[in-house]
């Protein structure tokens, strides 16, 4: 017979483990950060107190109550085994706490949800006495930091600050903790730029101005070649990644010295140049070959976006830190096309002058108006929705042109004539292992075009044997008849 015995970690012990877990100041802020875009925060405020010595990062977010607050206070609140939501910045629920913990001895998390305030704190220096007993004050004094934040909210203040000031030099002391100021903005620029550029997302660092975005792929700039995206579904069906390369201009085709400098961003162009790793459009890691070839200066203008949702963490080796990952091995052979193709491409540019022909697959070329896209091995033809026209056409419509121009596209990529005819090896064949969140997604744009068939005078008929006939969506043969169904009964 087995026996148990238990085995507690002592506490003191393990919470000063984690301060060793190799954060970047920068990188500590940036996780902490997470937590507040997870909890649907509008508005980041972040404060370097050096007369306090005090490290606060306030967010208006959903806010907790105190008993989740509890919760989230644990070491280790959250599995990294669970599927988390496409929203959801988390990874093995440790990272706030590691983060503010590289940073300073206590950290104390302050809430309000829906007008309770709550708070909660570990204390190395109390911790070894207390064990693993959260420190609850009750006289009012972190209250301040929600000031503003109507009833919901989350402020994290990380205090005792001994890592990041180094007492026996103060004037040195100073001059760092200024210059860690400077770095996390940079940083949070890049991080978190699609947040703030599609998202709205507005981050105060030390500043009454919120940082702007900087888009490594200079998309502003009508001289960026922006090359076919590649997905790849993993060998079990269950993530998709989406590959998509970007030669940026020459450096003749910039309006000034200054936003040639701009582009080529805080680290310089050669440090920029590589792969940028988002998980779930949050930057992962940039600047990077993954080994698969050396650093050249012809390839600076070569940079290429990788998506992956949380569900391929695994597959990437994402580090608690989030800022580190692995090129996984059923992805190696497809980077190293992507990253072939778009090296040579830089070359050519870096290599021209300026001046270039942009024949290639450029979103702004004429007749770049199909894109072959490939999904392991079979190739489907998809229209150009970047095509400088039809963005053209898009703009000048409100929603609900938008949702018919988009019904329309569809039907003019499934009915083809390459698509009827047999010659693309297609899509389905009766019964695909298909990614959930790709499904949820057919899905949705079924539901979208049935309406706007619908709302076009068409019949329930009409309709139904529309949608049946699409081989993207051949899959899904029941869930078509039960929305259509469903939509001609309302």
């Amino acid at each position: 017979m087995t026996g148990t015995v238990p085995s507690i970690p002592q506490a003191g012990l393990l919470l000063q483990s984690l301060r060793s877990v190799g954060y970047s100041e920068e990188a500590a802020i940036a996780d902490i950060v997470d937590n507040a875009i997870s909890a649907d925060a509008s508005e980041i405020h972040i404060n370097f107190d050096w007369e306090n010595q005090i490290v606060s990062i306030m967010d208006n977010g959903n806010g907790m109550g105190r008993d989740k607050l509890y919760k989230n206070m644990q070491i280790g609140s959250s599995d990294p085994e669970e599927q988390r939501a496409a929203t959801d910045l988390g990874r093995f629920g440790m990272g706030m706490k590691t983060a503010a913990f590289s940073l300073g001895r206590r950290v104390t998390v302050v809430t309000a949800r829906n007008g309770e305030i709550s708070n909660a704190a570990w204390d190395l220096d109390q911790v070894g006495a207390l064990g693993w007993q959260l420190l609850v004050e009750d006289d009012g004094r972190y209250d301040r930091y929600l000031n503003g934040m109507n009833d919901h909210g989350t402020a994290v203040v990380i205090s005792t600050l001994d890592n990041l000031i180094d007492d026996s030099d103060l004037k040195k002391a100073k001059n760092h903790f200024y210059s860690v100021i400077n770095k996390v903005q940079k940083h949070l620029s890049l991080v978190f730029h699609r947040f703030i550029s599609e998202d709205g997302l507005k981050i105060f660092v030390n500043s009454d101005n919120p940082l702007e975005a900087w888009d490594p792929f200079i998309s502003n700039n009508p001289a960026t070649q922006e090359l076919a995206e590649d997905e790849i579904w993993d060998p079990d069906y269950k993530t998709c990644t989406y590959i998509q390369p970007y030669v940026l201009p020459h450096k003749t085709k910039f309006a000034s010295e200054q936003e040639y400098d701009a582009a080529g961003g805080f680290k310089g162009w050669n440090r920029h140049q590589g792969i940028y790793l988002y998980r779930n459009r949050r930057l992962i890691i940039y600047g990077t070959w993954f080994d698969l070839i050396r650093k050249e200066p012809a390839f600076n203008l070569a940079r290429i976006k990788i998506d992956i949702s949380a569900d391929a963490d695994e597959d990437w080796k994402i580090d608690i830190k989030k800022s580190r990952a692995a090129l996984p091995v059923y992805l190696r052979d497809r980077v190293i096309i992507a990253v072939d193709d778009c090296t040579t491409r830089s070359t050519k540019v870096y290599n021209s002058r300026g001046a270039y022909s942009k024949k290639g697959p450029s979103a702004l070329n004429l007749d770049y108006v199909w894109e072959q896209r490939r999904n392991n091995g079979n190739y489907t033809f998809k229209i150009n929705k970047k095509h400088t026209l039809l963005n053209s056409i898009r703009k000048q419509l409100n929603d609900e042109g938008k949702n018919e121009l988009r019904a329309y596209l569809s039907l003019v990529e499934n009915f083809a004539p390459f698509m009827r005819s047999g010659v693309v090896d297609t899509i389905n064949t009766g019964d695909p292992k298909q990614d959930d969140l790709q499904k949820q997604k057919d899905l949705s744009d079924i539901k979208n075009y049935a309406a706007v068939f619908k709302e076009q005078g068409f019949s329930k008929n009409e309709v139904m044997e529309t949608l049946l006939n699409m081989p993207m969506y051949s899959y899904l043969r029941d869930e078509i008849i039960t929305i259509v169904e469903e939509l001609n009964d309302k």
